[in-house]
């Protein structure tokens, strides 16, 4: 069991210190550049390696850092490989989209901004803050979604938060290579 706050990973008896002592937004950065559609999947790898890593230099199993990496991203546990797109569970947060609202709750959860410029916030701090959010917009806004997503009928005060709000409840949606190429003609 880990009590202490991960500021490094050890890959094959080597110790790798993980940028900024692993600052939240150090990891937001890395999910950022793991969700670039613009990126080829090995610019994924590299840039979120980059980010995350003060430096690999001598790291000859890579696998094990990206796992890692993502353990650490994933609060200490192990990820689960896709099993399809059947298994996939409907997307209820964008942190880049999202950070306007998540920010406040989790600053009161913490008793800080934690927007503040050189406020250090590990990850995992950030996460367990996540996890006590209590009634807030935050809570709003993913209620809404949850139920547009499965189909439940809004109240009266959703439909109205829902209306007032729609940019912010919509989470954008990426559009396939043939759907941009389509938008940027002229049609």
């Amino acid at each position: 069991m880990m009590w202490d706050l991960p500021i490094s990973v050890d890959i094959d008896g080597n110790s790798y210190p993980i940028r900024n002592k692993c600052d939240y937004r150090v990891v937001l950065d890395v999910i950022k550049a793991v969700n670039d559609d613009e990126l080829e999947l090995s610019e994924k790898i590299q840039c979120a390696l980059f980010i995350f890593y003060e430096d690999l230099t001598g790291c000859i199993n890579l696998e094990t850092a990206v796992k890692e990496m993502f353990k650490i991203i994933n609060g200490g546990e192990d990820t689960e490989e896709d099993k399809g797109e059947g298994n996939k569970k409907p997307r209820l947060m964008d942190w880049e989209h999202d950070f306007k609202f998540i920010a406040p709750a989790v600053s009161k959860i913490l008793g800080y901004e934690i927007r503040t410029p050189n406020k250090y916030t590990h990850w995992w701090t950030l996460l367990g803050a996540y996890m006590e959010i209590g009634e807030c917009t935050w809570s709003t806004v993913v209620g809404i979604r949850k139920k547009l997503i499965y189909g439940k009928k809004l109240d009266k005060s959703e439909e109205e938060f829902y209306r007032e709000n729609k940019k912010d409840i919509d989470l954008p949606q990426k559009l396939t290579a043939e759907e941009q190429e389509w938008l940027n003609s002229e049609w």
